[in-house]
């Protein structure tokens, strides 16, 4: 398994990605349909707001499959350049008004209803078999995790935060008990069933490494990671919004014939299903 932890596949350039919209009108499209990394392309009808993962051009839209159904979606064309169209540098968060943190966090769909809440629990899944997202996540990047759950809680006035870790997710609990004592107000627990909606705001690890890049650089965290179930596990850290039959076809796993489930439920066209944060598990049955 520590092989496996240190030694994922990275799939961060895709020939096409494929973002999801609601709403036509809402869009906001340069004439010359080209796309810088991070570029903003509109709002959906919650007015939840949509950034392209890539630099290059928009050729079209199509409808494809998301864990959340079918959804129109813009194609872009990857340069494979991942180009900018400002570099930002890294922020002092504590020079930051309150009001510029919100902000930020409501432009890249991050913020959530405090409500005077001061519990903040972070949430960290964990499948053996099947799902190993959060524990390579956490093993890569639990330092910038702890630092900026550190940040949020004195922006937002919480008290304390518990981070969720299955007990058998030995390599997760292991990479933050290197750092946590530092962290007085920060715990790990093994399970989040005490927790109520009332008294707690919820994040998964996932979101704060979204929030980490949000505050700190102004960025859109544009990809994400999947485990792939088959003859072997495979873990991938991929562009969202990439096509699950580009990745697969690009890594050479045999699909064919096969039964493809993604968060365990069954898909049943794999030319059309798209990768987003929310997808976890790729399993591939006879």
């Amino acid at each position: 398994m520590k092989k496996v932890v240190n030694e994922y596949i990275t799939y961060l350039s895709p020939e096409f990605i494929y973002v999801p919209f609601d709403n036509v009108e809402l869009l906001k499209i340069k004439s010359d349909k080209k796309v810088y990394n991070n570029t903003y392309l509109g709002d959906n009808n919650d007015n939840t707001k949509i950034f392209s993962p890539v630099s290059g051009e928009i050729k079209g839209i199509v409808d494809m499959h998301y864990t959340k159904g079918l959804s129109k979606a813009l194609i872009i064309e990857n340069d494979f350049t991942d180009k900018r169209e400002k570099l930002n540098f890294t922020k002092n968060v504590g020079k930051i008004k309150k009001s510029e943190i919100i902000e930020t966090l409501e432009k890249y769909n991050l913020n959530k209803k405090l409500n005077s809440k001061t519990i903040l629990v972070i949430n960290s899944l964990y499948d053996k078999e099947t799902d190993l997202k959060d524990m390579v996540i956490n093993h890569e990047s639990y330092e910038e995790i702890l630092e900026t759950i550190d940040e949020f809680m004195e922006i937002f006035g919480m008290k304390t935060c518990y981070i969720c870790i299955d007990k058998d997710d030995l390599y997760s609990i292991e990479a933050y008990e290197k750092y946590i004592n530092a962290f007085l107000n920060i715990c790990i627990v093994h399970s989040n069933k005490k927790f109520k909606d009332e008294t707690c705001v919820f994040y998964s690890i996932e979101e704060i490494l979204a929030i980490h890049k949000a505050i700190h650089l102004d960025y859109l965290y544009d990809n994400t990671i999947v485990t792939i179930k088959s003859e072997d596990t495979t873990i991938v850290k991929v562009k969202k919004y990439t096509s699950l039959y580009e990745l697969l076809k690009a890594l050479k796993i045999t699909y064919k014939s096969k039964n493809i489930y993604v968060n365990n439920k069954p898909i049943d066209n794999i030319k059309t299903f798209v990768i987003d944060s929310s997808v976890r598990s790729i399993e591939i049955k006879d």
